[in-house]
């Protein structure tokens, strides 16, 4: 016999819940995904779509990605109101720009803060009271040298510099950790406030506390710099520890 008597409590709920974050995510990036859930609390969800790009990774390529933005952007759970929308990628923001990014993401998603490495980055490392850094990237010369141009505009000094010089952009992701670790290591903390790894899809987590062990400065990556942005923004404030200085605490 089926048993229909009426529910006590109410099927569909109308409180505010949890938070939820949009990921833009490349459709090769194989590290970001993995670094946020680490990252991110349980009261922050996180839900991801994917933007076409593969190949080179040069700035004719990254810039071809602007006009998915979007559309993406639309994707994310599109009947689901969201707090914040990340555009998963430190070069692409170099080649398409901080401004038409955010610009994208809020003609669809308007009551969204748009987040990205550069900017979370530059933050980051501010709230850590670093203007002299370290760079290091997985980049061929090019973006690297407009990516350090892109802090230097910004207010910042680099010290020193590190650059794998990859341009298939599915090998970036292959980087051993041990290899991020070395190359900061051999740039070491004398004349810097901070050493910082960029690129969505290098896998630099793991290592960031021992590079602050080995150069005696605070190590800031593009996915802890995005996630102390969310969680700072979003008011959440619990820290997370073992992925270095700037999440040890989060400010409210």
């Amino acid at each position: 016999m089926q048993d229909q008597t009426p529910l006590t409590e109410t099927v569909l709920g109308n409180s505010p819940g949890p938070f939820r974050v949009g990921v833009l995510a490349l459709a090769n990036d194989q590290v970001i995904e993995r670094d946020l859930a680490r990252l991110l609390p349980p009261e922050v969800l996180t839900f991801t779509t994917r933007i076409a790009f593969g190949g080179d990774c040069t700035m004719e390529q990254l810039a071809k990605m602007a006009p998915q933005l979007a559309e993406a952007a639309q994707l994310l759970n599109p009947e689901v109101a969201l707090d914040a929308v990340i555009f998963g990628c430190t070069s692409g923001t170099i080649a398409i720009g901080p401004e038409t990014i955010r610009d994208a993401i809020q003609s669809v998603r308007p009551g969204a803060l748009a987040v990205n490495p550069v900017e979370a980055a530059s933050g980051a490392l501010r709230h850590l009271g670093s203007r002299r850094i370290n760079l290091v990237t997985p980049y061929e010369p090019e973006i690297a040298a407009r990516m350090a141009a892109q802090f230097e505009a910004a207010g910042f000094a680099i010290n020193r510099r590190y650059d794998f010089g990859i341009t298939a952009s599915e090998d970036i992701s292959r980087v051993q950790p041990e290899a991020i670790l070395e190359a900061a290591a051999r740039l070491g903390g004398e004349g810097a406030e901070a050493t910082f790894i960029s690129c969505t899809d290098f896998q630099s987590l793991d290592v960031l506390e021992r590079i602050e062990t080995k150069t005696g400065i605070p190590a800031v990556s593009s996915n802890q710099a995005m996630a102390w942005d969310i969680l700072a923004s979003l008011g959440v404030a619990n820290g997370v520890p073992g992925y270095g200085r700037l999440l040890s605490g989060i400010p409210s």
